[in-house]
């Protein structure tokens, strides 16, 4: 007669994340990046300069996130 196989012990499920206003977090950071370009372009920083700065923050967080 077959033997039934023998249960596999689970592992407790992992605790959910809490939840996140994603409408309210993208418009603080886009007061705050809004802000940070003010400033800069109060403090004589030429646009070019400010526009390359942000590519290269955009550019490295898309290699951090695809590995």
């Amino acid at each position: 007669m077959p033997r039934a196989p023998k249960a596999v012990p689970q592992s407790p499920a992992p605790a959910a994340a809490p939840a996140v206003d994603v409408n309210s977090e993208v418009g603080h950071l886009d007061r705050a990046i809004t802000t940070a370009i003010s400033t800069a372009k109060s403090g004589g920083l030429p646009n070019g300069y400010i526009v390359a700065v942000l590519h290269a923050h955009a550019l490295k967080q898309t290699q951090l996130l695809l590995g």
